[in-house]
């Protein structure tokens, strides 16, 4: 009986997901999905198995009525009705329902949007052109000290990209009349409404161009601020630029910056050298007149505890260590797998003394190595979090650390050397035989505690920009083998919603970027050391 026990209690442990950062993690299980989809004139395919929907992005000239599908793939045995085919054509102007089946029918949703970039700019133009497709309109507003009867208009796109401006019709006011050609810059009549003629694949459709002037008070309409800079926006009347002024808040004294970047009524400047965890406060000035007053601070140079990765330490189970990269054990900063995985196969995240990006006393990187654990395949991980316990066949884990910074990028050193994915899971068999990757990621988040994910029941943190909790997103992948020496590595951070400041973070690195799907190769193994987020 204590037998049966130890072998169940292994099977809970090594089929534990390993790697345990893509937003759609999962034990392998029978499932009826789409693993790839493509149509031709595509910008992007994204494909979400949690709600089993195909969203495609178009180019501004594709047929969204005729689309050609170029690349198509279901998980195995999957049964497609209605049945397609890699070449056939599908009408996409409508969300299109698809039945996957395995076992149980799953029903699919294709669905396809095309955005089109129309504009029309104006010298003194206030904002962005109002634009009616639907009734073939175009409306802008200048500055009060603009004049409609010489308006500038510098550049205009009506249509889809390779349509054509063939003319404007000669008298204000006229809806029909002789049509002139013209380039751009053109300068117009606007007191009376214009009219223009755009031609797209032979078809003409004709367009109305309306210009009212809108008075402009000098303002600051936004301040985004960093540790040691702010970017700045404003609006003046379009005449003469303002300068920006500048002071802390202990400061009785204006700082001037002149040279703000002018477009039509709207400013912007970056401000540079100022202060960490600064008030400030910041306007608009010409000729001796102020606009209102905005005020920032600027945030501090935050960094996780041991981001350098030099602590750690280890229990012991069966005689096998169980290394934690936290200085004790009341520390729950960085967690990794080695709590399912250490008992039967060793930790997988280990300290590594001999080799390491920066020498000294007491320095440390972390090794993070891919293995084979019997039944299930594993990969090495560390991140921000903690690992909760063991939940079925699967785990419960908190992702994330209390962090309120806003860092511009994550720098730091690593060395990889992978192998040939040997271990697969649907659905990655594409991947066998294909090399490794290996993967950093970090996220900063509003959470108001670490996100709980659990791996039984599918609850997985969605890594997508409709994920309106996440700040900044950053990634890197590489399947480079980088000869045995470290390579010094810098991930941009993409702020997704700039003027939010975060409360949690998460950082991941792992050594097979499909480990969550027991995809990999056995035997890549990854170190990381001194990560560091980089403040401007």
């Amino acid at each position: 009986m204590k037998t049966v026990r130890y072998i169940l209690f292994v099977l809970s442990f090594v089929v534990l997901h390993s790697c345990l950062i893509e937003n759609d993690m999962s034990y392998p299980k029978v499932s009826a999905e789409f693993t790839a989809f493509g149509v031709r004139g595509q910008e992007s395919v994204t494909i979400d198995a949690g709600n089993r929907t195909v969203s495609v992005v178009l180019s501004e000239t594709a047929d969204i009525t005729a689309l050609e599908i170029t690349e198509l793939e279901f998980t195995d045995q999957v049964r497609c009705t209605p049945f397609l085919s890699k070449g056939d054509v599908i009408n996409l102007s409508e969300p299109m329902k698809v039945t996957l089946s395995i076992y149980q029918d799953y029903e699919w949703t294709i669905s396809a949007t095309q955005p089109i970039e129309r504009y029309v700019r104006c010298t003194g133009q206030i904002g962005d052109a109002v634009i009616d497709v639907q009734n073939h309109d175009a409306v802008v507003y200048v500055s009060a000290t603009q004049s409609l009867s010489k308006i500038i208009v510098e550049d205009m796109k009506l249509g889809p990209e390779t349509s054509v401006i063939i003319g404007y019709v000669e008298n204000a006011g006229e809806e029909n009349g002789e049509l002139v050609e013209f380039d751009f810059p053109l300068e117009l009549d606007c007191t009376l409404r214009r009219y223009f003629y755009v031609e797209y694949e032979g078809e003409i459709t004709k367009w109305s161009l309306n210009v009212f002037r809108e008075d402009v008070e000098m303002s600051v309409t936004s301040v985004i601020p960093w540790c040691y800079s702010a970017d700045i926006e404003g609006v003046f009347d379009g005449a003469e630029s303002p300068v920006l002024e500048y002071r802390a808040d202990s400061e009785d004294n204006w700082t001037s910056v002149g040279d703000l970047a002018v477009n039509g009524t709207s400013v912007a400047l970056k401000l540079t050298g100022l202060k960490e965890g600064t008030l400030y406060h910041v306007r608009l000035s010409r000729d001796g007149e102020s606009g209102n007053e905005a005020t920032f601070t600027t945030c501090f140079p935050e960094q996780i505890e041991n981001i350098g990765f030099d602590d750690w330490y280890y229990t012991t189970s069966l005689n096998k260590e169980i290394w934690y990269p936290n200085l004790n054990s009341t520390v729950n900063v960085w967690g990794s797998a080695n709590p399912g995985s250490g008992t039967f196969v060793g930790s997988l995240t280990t300290p590594e003394e001999n080799f390491v990006a920066v020498s000294g006393d007491g320095k440390h990187a972390a090794r993070l190595e891919s293995k084979y654990a019997v039944l299930a395949f594993a990969a090495g991980n560390i991140f921000t979090g903690n690992f909760v316990k063991i939940n079925g066949l699967g785990a419960i884990i908190d992702w994330g650390t209390p962090f309120a910074g806003r860092p511009s990028a994550l720098k730091g050193y690593y060395s990889y050397s992978p192998k040939p994915v040997n271990r697969v899971k649907p659905p990655y068999e594409n991947l066998e035989n294909t090399m490794d990757q290996c993967q950093i990621l970090v996220i900063l988040t509003d959470w108001t505690g670490p996100f709980t994910i659990n791996t039984t029941e599918g609850i997985f943190v969605d890594q997508t920009k409709e994920n309106k909790s996440i700040i900044a997103y950053g990634k890197l992948e590489s399947d480079e083998d980088t000869g045995g020496d470290y390579r010094e590595f810098t991930i941009p951070l993409e702020y997704w919603r700039p003027d939010a400041t975060p409360s949690y973070a998460v950082v991941v690195a792992c050594s097979s970027y499909k480990g969550d799907y027991f995809t990999g190769g056995e035997g890549s193994v990854m170190y990381v050391d001194e990560f560091e987020f980089v403040y401007e």
